[in-house]
């Protein structure tokens, strides 16, 4: 190809002159100017020379010498490329392959040594220079090289020094040129040849070609899969070169290798290895590449590869996905030595004059080797202004105001990470001018600094990098900006021609805060969106940490509020890759290389977003797997605030705390740390730990039941990780306060510890745990009433169990508490000492509770020993904290211990007891903090001890006689080493306790041997201490000698001692016993408050589990076959949804995955683990105690403490969380849900702004809320129906904004129903118990709702039913009104009949009353139906019992007998409409199949008797005289799939046929195609015939003959409305049969009409109103184009046409450019966006203002589906679902709306739902209300409907195959049919609602540009107009009309008309259709040139 080129050159092979030296020009030095000259003359010669030779050896010595003169003269390298030099040298290596000679030949050799010449020379003269490149790569190219070089590599002579000249001028080192031919001799000794590699290894520096690696890689492929040698060579090279420098790495990534080399390990992978180095080698560098960064398809194709056919995880995949999971990189700029980024501002001509900001974010990948400029400021030729980067990292200042260059030490930058710098330059005339310095937000210097003078005359060129030093660098930059303020507090405002705003120091931490991937304009009003966790908590810790210091007008938290801070006109450039700024040029200069990476999270959140990674962990099943798993998932969170969004959105982490509890088993030291690391916790450097995701923390951390059933060692660990948080971190404080402190541990704790979930052994360190938790934030409703609380119950309760005598009941106990209860609740009580030992934590304590109450409450009267002690000690130190004795005496404490004490007095019990005396013993003898009063107990013990002996004490009622011993030493002990103690003794009742004491044990009065010895001893011992000291009184202290000293008394025998008046009597008995039946009431308010909390935590917990539930299958719903993994997802099933299109029609399929109901309604989610679940399963009797518990408070002296808080349990509990955020409910009502003929018990919830319908639940006669399945038989009122009362719940719910009306209903004619309109085109039909409910009902909702019903486009729901059925005048109003509509043909004869089924109370949700329509032909068995014989229509004025004189005559026969025996006759025992009637005709489809199962007692009936034949039910129906009289339902004139057996059910094989029954069997004249049936059938519904006689039949169904016994047409009379009223029957018997009868014979309609209906005017076009005389489907050439255009002409193509929606006139039409859709119904308010990269945002523009901008969403397309609904797609393959909020606030929690509920004047957008599903970018979007659905096309070559209200997948439309993926580019929906139209480059195609294909047209002969439906409510040809990009407009319809005979139904397009545009106005051109609509029967059409045209037919 080259040679023509060349041509013209004559062959000058035998006149080459022997070539000049070199040396002669240059000189042998540097050239002068004249040498220069002649050098560049002399390259000139020898380009010229070089082309017309041929010789190989002279080309050679050619390429040689010029080779030398480049490097001698670089000047010449211009003048190499002025001469063709480029294009020679690629015509020179394209010859060579012609004079390849044998190998080892001399031609050979000269061949090779001329390409190494040729690659010499181009590398030469390509290096260093910009100019050259650029021309190389512009006008050369690198396809021509690869072109130039093909023949070379194909011979296997010259193949591998032809790769390595390509290697050696990929990186300018010729030293590789003998790259693969060196290495190739050293193999097959891969030793020898990775040692020989080393010697090349330091030349492969920097890739500084790419694009001629990619020519090198190009060869590579097609040979590496066969030559192992070269494979092995080339793994060596990548390897290398993926760990060496960020460039290499950068380079390989974007050149497209990672999917070739993954397809081959891959291939690797799945075969049998042999060669299991040459495996690893490849698998480390395909991890360095994902570590990189990624294309979405290929992390798609990795995830796919990690989940292996079976379901089971591939170990390789998973870990190569588990080190691409770290990848970090976002998109930047990498730059090596001489290299910039230049911006030459056009708008902003004049340099800001108050100061200016520049932020970048740079990482250096190593220190420059001499400084180097990051930022400079030039004008024109002169650098205004620089900041260098020095080999030290430190940065500099240089400006021409300042005369040298000032460094700033504390600012240094360091390596290998990401630095945000922010330099803010302030020119203010009041101060100085300043510089500040920021690296990560924080500033690091400031210093004053002049500011630069400003050269208006000259441009302001900003520039990033240095193009002029030579210094070796490598550096990235990702994003760059210039505002034209000064951010800093320095900054004073003033009038300046550019906008400025004032910000503070704290903004900059902001920004930095949004990390390098931010890239946008900072528009947002929620950027903290953008904020990953880690991010938030660190600023959270900054605000704390300043607190008032910082005030609420910062800038910093107005950024967190949403409020402005940087308007887009302060920006004057921004820098980004591919995402430059428009009002600027941006130019690389030198090495700049643009690095598109994108790491696995964000392709991730682009695929399938969290629900990936929650699988991926359900998936894992070993602890290696599972750890692989959580990292995954943590590293695809933590940097990625998309999929964060993504898992809140999701319920994920509760999600994944549910999959981890399956998996306790797996969890291991390696998942802990990974998952506690994403946390925030920080094990290598614990004082760094914090919680940085408190939603996750929450989730998984607090789930104790999750940990208690992991194994010992993750247990500890789990509850060890409190201690880093709380003590060992240095944000303790913050941890507590802002992260802890509001999740209630405490209780999460006390809960746990209740329950069996954690083992014996581990129960210390919950306790521990707790006790920890508890001292962090010992406050009175956190910590310590909780505590306290459940101390008190737990021993009150194995008190009164241990003191009773009964066994414990286990029903009325409910197995709530363990046989260890009491030793856990010790523990506690041993905690809460030992936290008491903490002056402050008891100081809290006794703030918050009275303490001697406590004390005595905690203590019992019948404690343990263990417990005695423990409530001593906390007695002891109250005592010797705040507490005084007197209050305690005040409480009766000292008695009532008196009283308990004695039974337990041990060892333990007697030390903590004497640690209470004064003058206790140890370093505090001297201490006065004891309380006195304790001695009196110390002495009535030892009274209780020596009183054995009496009848009245009991043994175990008293101490031992050991126990005595130890008071009598211990207080002979204390009496003589304590002054303290001995003052006791002044109190003359302390003393005259001893002397009751030993009155009765008198020596005098005991007989020898009675008492032991060393007793008596001791006690005489002790009294006589007592009596010779000083503090006593001199009576007792005479009354104790004369007891102890017998010798001095009488001889005789001393009377007997009466001791009936002794202190030992108790004379206040009567207090204690008060203060114990108080205490003992107290307890028991306790324990029946505690085990009320128990069971709400219980309750709690089963609902959370029920949620989450709910949570995980709505996870496993998001799978389709279009998932990355499809081959494990569950099998879709589908069922007609409830969704209903014009006239109530259901037509459109919903998928639901298999097994979904057994899932829900098996036992659990999971297998009981622990004994504890048992608990979850508590009878409602056990639940059902009274609601609210009156607690008596017990006080203070002040009267303001109390433990046991009043708790009122709310019955709505379990519902509350479903209600959306700020709700309130208002009343609620227990309801059933009628569909067809099943039930579903719920509730019905009004709230404030929203209603719920929520099945599963019921109220209970006392109001509270239960589960249907434990509901009293009473509840269940409602008879006759298949009531499910399913455990599982389902929750709908609606905002009252989107209720369009309602209706009262009749349901077995009892006026107990109500149906609910919505404008999501779904209805909810419930059931009250009684008529007064309903009415309860519907007043409310009347309340509720105030906007007046105005159906949605599209609907025919009548005006009168959607307000509730008040009057009988309006429904007569309506009637009249659809009647006369229908007479001068405004509604069609099926939306007549539509209506009149509404009106009488017929509703598609109600089996037993199905709306009904009539049987219209009788010819079921021609080919082809003429329309126009009457012979082929059923007689309509006859009812179907009646149509043949047979039975005619058996029916007026029934009558008359009936009559003659006095029963009240009717002429059929059957009914034209039934629940089985339905359910028999929609067999094939579900939600029908099951029913007609239940109908017919759970099997199918005989095959003979189901429906299977049309021909055949017609004729039951009409002739046969032993069938029935049934008429149709609507299904047969709209919904071809009730015809088809798609999901293959088994209905058996008929007898008579001998066939399976299958699909129903259709007339011949369909074609055996269902929807040429459907399509056909309608049209006979429409013909005009059916129009003649319509009316009769009518009069028969609603009208004056519906019990006329001349027209033989008298039912049952239990079928009419009023004949029997159910609620005066009051045996049940008789009331269920006559249920029964009702709901399977069938209702006849309500009467509408008492005078014979009027018929329709049947004149002219019967398809168009009277009104109207001509429409394009009756007229389509008549259509014309308007000579003038509309007055709107856009600056570019017309892309949308808006008109409003309430008024279709021509004026208020208005053509929209690219990226603009207007708000429907509200013309001042657009959605806009840009369709360029530079700008990923949206815009809602309000009388041309930005009212929001929503970053970070790529808009592609865009669509309103009404004014509330807007859908869009993105360039990240998402669609997008917005909710357009009316001038309302923005709800929490929603992309697009800022943190905190935000007030608008205008309309706001919040995003509502994320669909995945396409691949690759969606192109265009089409959306329908009246059907709700989207269909988004996309780039991926497929289109997907998706469901508008769900937002969930329904299926694919493909164009094109695997191999071939066209582009689909239009798509449209008629909202008439349903049907949807798609278009690509190769084809259009048409399928209806559920994608059913119709028929195709190949497009590639007219490409279409644009698509409209003709939308009419009913037409007899359907129209689609084209738009074509040559400006002309085709009109299509379709139909099979060319099938031949016998043959299945062919659709096909057919051309109606063809539209030629001719020109515009003045002969302009129009371009190409670019939008189209159709309003009404004109057609508006957009050019490309901007013009709009109407279209019209002339009347």
């Amino acid at each position: 190809m080259f040679r023509s080129l060349l041509a013209p050159w004559k062959n000058h092979e035998d006149l080459v002159p022997t070539l000049p030296g070199i040396t002669d020009i240059t000189g042998g030095g540097a050239p002068d100017p004249g040498s220069e000259r002649v050098a560049k003359q002399s390259m000139q010669d020898m380009v010229e020379d070089l082309k017309v030779t041929e010789a190989v050896i002279v080309k050679t010595t050619l390429l040689q010498r010029i080779t030398t003169l480049v490097r001698e003269v670089p000047e010449t390298k211009d003048a190499f490329r002025g001469s063709d030099g480029f294009l020679l040298l690629v015509h020179v290596l394209s010859t060579l392959s012609t004079t390849i000679g044998r190998r080892g030949s001399q031609s050979t050799r000269d061949v090779v040594a001329c390409i190494k010449s040729v690659f010499t020379l181009a590398s030469e003269v390509l290096k260093g220079h910009a100019a050259n490149i650029e021309f190389f790569e512009e006008f050369i190219g690198y396809s021509s090289l690869s072109d130039a070089v093909d023949p070379l590599v194909c011979s296997a002579l010259t193949a591998d020094v032809t790769l390595g000249c390509l290697l050696a001028l990929s990186f300018g080192d010729f030293f590789l040129a003998d790259f693969f031919c060196s290495l190739r001799t050293k193999l097959p000794e891969t030793e020898a040849m990775h040692i020989h590699f080393l010697e090349f290894a330091p030349h492969l520096c920097n890739i500084s070609l790419p694009g001629t690696f990619d020519v090198l890689w190009s060869f590579i492929l097609r040979t590496i899969h066969t030559d192992r040698a070269l494979r092995l060579i080339v793994y060596q090279l990548l390897e290398h070169l993926t760990h060496s420098a960020h460039r290499n790495i950068a380079v390989l990534s974007m050149q497209n290798i990672l999917p070739h080399l993954f397809k081959m390990w891959k291939a690797n992978t799945s075969s049998t290895r042999d060669d299991d180095k040459e495996h690893r080698i490849l698998a480390k560098i395909l991890r360095r590449l994902f570590e990189m960064g990624a294309s979405t398809q290929d992390s798609r194709d990795l995830l796919q590869c990690t989940v292996k056919q079976d379901g089971t995880v591939d170990a390789d995949m998973f870990e190569l996905l588990r080190s691409s999971a770290k990848s970090r990189w976002p998109q930047h700029f990498s730059l090596n030595g001489c290299s910039a980024l230049a911006m030459s501002s056009t708008k902003v001509k004049t340099f800001p004059i108050h100061g200016f900001t520049f932020m970048a974010w740079v990482r250096l990948e190593r220190m420059p080797s001499e400084p180097h400029k990051l930022l400079s400021i030039s004008f024109g030729f002169s650098e205004a202004m620089a900041l260098s980067l020095g080999s030290s990292g430190a940065l500099a200042l240089r400006s021409r105001a300042v005369q040298k260059v000032e460094m700033l030490p504390k600012s240094k930058l360091s390596t290998s990470r990401w630095t945000h710098i922010t330099l803010v330059h302030h020119n203010n005339r009041s101060s100085h001018p300043s510089v500040c310095l920021f690296l990560d937000g924080v500033l690091s210097d400031s210093l004053q600094w002049a500011y630069p003078k400003v050269d208006e005359t000259s441009p302001v060129t900003f520039e990033i990098g240095d193009d002029v030093a030579t210094v070796e660098s490598s550096w990235c930059v990702t994003s760059a900006y210039l505002l034209s303020v000064a951010l800093g507090k320095h900054f004073l405002s003033a009038m300046t021609l550019i906008p400025s705003i004032h910000v503070d120091d704290d903004f900059p931490r902001f920004i930095h805060h949004l990390g390098p991937r931010y890239s946008e304009s900072f528009q947002d009003q929620t950027l903290i969106r953008f904020l990953t966790y880690e991010a938030s908590t660190s600023l959270n810790m900054y605000i704390t940490a300043q607190g008032a210091s910082l005030p609420e007008n910062s800038q910093l938290k107005k950024a967190i509020r949403g409020d402005p801070i940087i308007s887009d006109s302060s920006i004057m450039f921004s820098v980004a890759p591919q995402l430059h700024d428009k009002k600027d040029q941006i130019v690389t200069r030198g090495d700049v290389f643009t690095v598109c990476c994108q790491s696995l999270d964000l392709a991730v959140w682009r695929i399938g977003g969290a629900a990936i990674l929650l699988r991926l962990v359900a998936l894992a099943q070993t602890p290696h797997e599972l750890s692989r798993a959580l990292s995954v998932f943590s590293d695809c969170l933590r940097n990625s605030w998309q999929n964060s969004d993504d898992m809140e959105r999701l319920h994920g982490y509760d999600v994944l705390a549910s999959t981890l509890r399956t998996r306790s088993h797996l969890i291991d030291m390696t998942s802990f740390e990974t998952l506690f690391e994403f946390f925030g916790l920080n094990f290598r450097s614990p004082h760094l730990s914090t919680v940085t995701n408190t939603i996750a923390y929450r989730a998984v951390a607090l789930d104790f039941e999750l940990w208690s059933k992991t194994s010992a060692d993750i247990q500890r660990a789990h509850l060890e990780h409190f201690a880093f948080l709380l003590r060992a971190s240095r944000y303790r404080k913050f941890n507590i306060k802002m992260r802890l402190s509001k999740l209630d541990i405490v209780r999460k704790l006390l809960f746990a510890v209740q329950s069996a979930w954690y083992p014996h052994e581990s129960m210390s360190l919950v306790i521990n745990t707790l006790e920890l938790v508890a001292q962090s934030s010992f406050t009175a409703e956190e910590a310590i009433k909780p505590i306290v609380s459940y101390i008190a119950a737990n021993l009150a309760e194995e008190s009164r169990s241990s003191s009773s005598s009964s066994p414990r009941s286990t029903t009325s106990r409910g197995n709530l508490l363990r046989p260890s209860t009491r030793d856990k609740a010790e523990q506690v009580l041993e905690a809460l000492v030992s936290m008491m030992r903490i002056p402050s934590l008891q100081s809290k304590l006794a703030g918050a509770l009275p303490m001697p109450q406590i004390c005595l409450l905690l203590l019992g009267s019948h404690p343990s020993t263990h417990t005695a002690c423990q409530v001593l000690a906390m007695l002891g130190l109250s005592v010797k904290g705040s507490l005084s004795s007197k209050k305690f005496e005040l409480a009766s404490g000292w008695s009532i211990l008196k009283t308990v004490l004695p039974r337990v007095w041990d060892r333990s019990v007697h030390d903590a007891a004497l640690d209470i005396l004064p003058g206790r013993p140890g370093d505090r003898s001297n201490d006065d903090s004891g309380s006195p009063q304790m001695l009196s107990v110390f002495l009535f013990a030892l009274y209780q001890g020596l009183s054995i002996r009496d009848d009245s004490i009991e043994p175990d009622e008293a101490p031992s006689k050991d126990a005595i011993i130890w008071i009598l030493d211990d207080l002979t002990k204390l009496h003589e080493s304590s002054l303290s103690f001995r003052r006791v003794f002044r109190s003359q009742s302390t003393a005259q306790l001893l002397l009751d004491g030993l009155n009765i044990f008198c020596p005098v009065r005991q007989l020898p041997g009675t008492l032991d010895a060393k007793i008596s001893v001791k006690l005489t011992h002790f009294a006589l201490l007592v009596a010779m000291g000083k503090y006593i009184s001199t009576s007792q202290k005479q009354q104790i000698l004369d007891i102890v000293r017998p010798d001095d008394q009488s001889k005789g025998q001393a009377e007997p001692v009466d001791t009936s008046g002794s202190r030992l009597e108790l004379p206040h008995a009567d207090a204690v016993r008060k203060a114990s039946a108080r205490l003992e009431e107290w307890r028991k308010t306790i324990l029946v408050s505690e085990r009320k909390r128990f069971r709400q935590t219980l309750l709690d917990l089963q609902e959370k589990r029920r949620r989450i539930a709910s949570f995980e299958e709505s996870v496993s719903a998001s799978t389709t076959e279009r998932d990355v993994w499809p081959h494990i997802a569950r099998k879709r099933v589908w069922k007609l949804d409830e969704t209903e299109g014009p006239h109530r029609v259901r037509t459109k399929m919903e998928s639901h995955l298999e097994m979904l109901a057994q899932d829900s309604r098996s036992t659990g989610h999971e297998e009981p683990s622990s004994a504890f679940d048992s608990e979850l399963s508590l009878s409602q009797s056990e639940l059902a105690s009274p609601n609210t518990v009156v607690v008596p408070s017990w006080t203070g002296e002040d009267g303001d403490h109390q433990l046991a808080e009043e708790i009122t349990e709310d019955k709505l509990r379990r519902v509350r969380h479903q209600l959306e955020p700020g709700d309130v409910i208002e009343a609620v009502s227990t309801v059933c849900r009628v569909a067809g003929v099943d039930s579903f018990l719920g509730m019905l919830i009004f709230g404030r702004t929203h209603l719920y319908m929520l099945e599963g639940l019921v109220e209970n006669s006392e109001g509270e809320v239960i589960d249907a399945v434990n509901a009293p038989e009473g509840l269940f009122l409602i008879s006759g129906s298949a009531v499910d009362v399913r455990n599982s719940q389902r929750a709908q719910r609606w905002s009252l904004e989107q209720v369009l009306g309602f209706s009262d209903r009749m349901f077995l004619f009892q006026d107990v129903g109500f149906e609910i309109f919505f404008k999501d085109s779904r209805t909810l039909l419930v059931i009250f118990l009684d008529k007064s409910r309903r009415q309860a009902a519907s007043q409310m909702l009347s309340k509720m709702k105030t906007s007046d019903p105005s159906p949605t486009p599209g609907s025919i729901i009548p005006k009168s039913l959607l307000r509730s059925r008040s009057s009988t005048s309006a429904v007569e109003k309506e009637l009249q009104f659809a009647q006369q509509r229908w007479q001068n043909r405004e509604l069609s004869n099926f939306a007549y009949l539509s209506i009149l089924n509404q009106l009488s109370g017929r509703t598609p949700n109600d089996a037993t009353q199905y709306p009904v329509f009539p049987w219209v032909l009788n010819d079921y068995d021609s080919e082809v139906l003429d329309l126009s014989s009457p012979n082929v229509f059923r007689d309509l004025t006859k009812p179907m019992g009646a149509l043949t004189a047979e039975r005619r005559e058996a029916a007026e026969n029934r009558y008359a007998n009936l009559k003659s025996v006095d029963e009240e006759p009717f002429h059929y025992g059957t009914h034209f409409s039934s629940s089985m009637i339905v359910c028999h005709f929609n067999i094939r489809m579900q939600p029908f199949t099951s029913m007609f199962k239940t109908l017919q007692g759970g099997d199918w009936d005989l095959p003979d008797r189901l429906f299977a034949d049309i021909r055949r039910a017609y004729s039951l129906a009409s002739h046969d005289i032993r069938g029935d009289v049934r008429e149709l339902i609507p299904e047969f004139f709209t919904c071809p799939e009730f015809l088809e057996n798609s999901s293959n059910l088994n209905f058996g094989i008929s007898q008579a046929t001998g066939e399976r029954v299958h699909n129903v069997r259709l007339p011949a004249w369909a074609k055996g195609d269902p929807l040429l049936f459907i399509v056909m059938h309608r049209r006979v519904l429409e013909s005009h015939y059916v129009s003649e006689n319509l009316p009769a039949w009518i009069d028969l169904i609603w009208g004056c003959k519906q019990r006329d016994v001349d027209s033989v047409n008298v039912f049952h009379p239990l079928s009419y409305e009023g004949a029997i009223d159910l609620d005066k029957i009051d045996n049940d018997l008789e009331r269920q049969a006559t249920v029964g009868i009702i709901h399977n014979f069938g209702q006849t309609p309500k009467k509408l009409f008492t005078l014979p209906h009027p018929p329709r005017n049947l004149e002219g076009f019967l398809s168009l109103p009277i009104t109207m005389v001509r429409g394009v489907p009756e007229d389509a050439l008549a259509l014309a184009r308007d000579a003038i255009p509309f007055k709107v002409v856009l600056d570019s193509a017309v892309s949308n046409i808006s008109v409003d929606l309430l008024d279709g006139k021509y004026d208020s039409m208005r053509p929209l450019p690219r990226g603009t859709i207007d708000i429907p119904s509200n013309g001042h308010e657009q959605v806009e966006w840009d369709q360029n990269a530079s700008d990923r945002s949206m815009r809602l523009v309000s009388h041309g203002k930005v009212t929001q901008v929503i970053e970070q969403v790529a808009l592609a397309c865009a669509a309103f589906a009404d004014q509330d609904t807007l859908v869009t797609g993105s360039g990240d393959n998402i669609v997008r679902i917005w909710r357009v909020n009316q001038g309302q606030v923005a709800h929490l929690g929603f992309v697009g709306s800022p943190g905190r509920s935000r007030r608008h004047a205008s309309s706001t957008l919040s995003m509502t739902h994320l669909l995945r599903g396409h691949t690759q970018r969606v192109a265009c979007i089409a959306t329908s209300r009246t059907w709700s659905v989207i269909v988004s096309g996309s780039e991926d070559g497929s289109a997907i409907v998706w469901d508008l209200n769900r937002g969930s997948y329904r299926h694919s439309i493909w164009h094109g195959d695997e191999n071939i993926k066209a582009e689909v580019y239009l798509s449209a929906i008629n909202e008439s049919t349903g049907y949807i139209a798609t278009c690509s480059i190769s084809h259009l195609m048409l399928h209806t609602i559920n994608a059913r294909p119709i028929t195709k047209l190949d497009t590639v002969r007219a490409l279409i540009t644009s698509l409209a439906f003709h939308e009419r409510e009913y037409s007899h040809l359907d129209i689609l107009a084209t738009g074509h990009d040559d400006g002309s407009i085709t009109l299509w319809t379709w139909n099979a009309d060319g099938t031949p005979s016998g043959m299945q139904a062919q659709w096909e397009f057919v051309e109606v008309r063809q539209m030629d545009s001719g020109e515009g106005v003045s002969g302009v051109a129009l371009g190409s259709v670019t939008a189209l609509k159709f309003i009404g029967e004109r057609l508006c059409a957009g050019y490309a040139s901007g013009l709009t045209y109407m279209w019209t037919i002339s009347t």
